[in-house]
């Protein structure tokens, strides 16, 4: 990965990067000027060079560039004598002043080209831990989506299992579904009856308990309830069977199914 400026890493503006540097710059020179009387003529850029580094690392290497002009400027009109001018500057200032700008400029460019690895490096790392967490989304996903099939598939399996045993289905709001079995079961109740009617094939007291075991309106009550239900024979003699319901949740919604016990 190629980051080409330090605009893709530096955290500052240029303008605050520009008043950053004039910062930084000022500050190497005061404290090289405070320390002037007891260092004098030796370490003439030694803090600039400080300096000019600090401004690199947070700022990028432009406005290094800029504090090292001004730093030789700086350090030969103040440090170098004789001082307060640029009269009579000899070769000797001429090659210090060069190998501040040369051992400077090249440590400013390996700090750059690791800066720039540094945040190459950051940047693949949060494109790997985004693509991480995606990929853990979409597998959480598949994990859920699988646990529901399956469990589809477990109910489906029951059913087709049990369905000689089935009496009535209820799914969601739907109204009641009746198996081959009701009627074998319920003898008065005609095949050709409205299905809501389903009621006049039990026997009275036995339709609330009923009702309420297949609607679920105990919250709770188990998934899973033993009872018996008398169904009529004819109009006026009932058979009690031995019954059970047991509820699900089938694709979002809720599922009875009252079969024999």
């Amino acid at each position: 990965m190629e980051i080409k400026n330090s605009k893709n890493w530096v955290k500052f503006s240029q303008e605050q990067a520009f008043l950053g540097a004039c910062f930084i710059t000022l500050v190497a020179f005061v404290i090289r000027y405070v320390l002037h009387p007891y260092i004098e003529p030796y370490a003439v850029f030694h803090f600039f060079i400080v300096g000019c580094l600090l401004i690199q690392y947070l700022y990028g290497y432009k406005f290094s560039v800029f504090s090292i002009l001004v730093s030789i400027g700086l350090g030969n009109y103040f440090f170098v004598p004789p001082y307060g001018t640029f009269d009579q500057i000899s070769h000797k200032d001429l090659i210090t002043s060069l190998n501040f700008a040369v051992v400077t400029g090249v440590a400013v460019a390996f700090m750059e080209s690791l800066r720039r690895s540094v945040y190459a490096r950051e940047l693949l790392l949060k494109v790997m831990e985004s693509r991480h967490k995606i990929s853990l989304h979409r597998e959480n996903d598949r994990i859920f989506y699988a646990k529901k099939t399956s469990e589809a598939w477990a109910i489906l399996e029951e059913l087709l299992t049990d369905f000689d045993k089935i009496i009535l289905i209820k799914f969601g709001d739907a109204d009641y579904k009746l198996e081959p079995l009701f009627y074998k079961l319920a003898q008065n109740f005609d095949l050709h009856e409205p299905v809501e009617n389903w009621q006049s094939g039990v026997a009275l007291e036995d339709v609330p308990v009923l009702n309420g075991h297949l609607e679920g309106l105990d919250a709770n009550a188990k998934n899973t309830v033993f009872f018996s239900v008398g169904f009529c024979k004819t109009s006026d003699v009932f058979e009690r069977y031995p019954v059970v319901v047991e509820r699900f949740t089938f694709m979002g919604k809720s599922l009875s199914v009252l079969k024999l016990a």
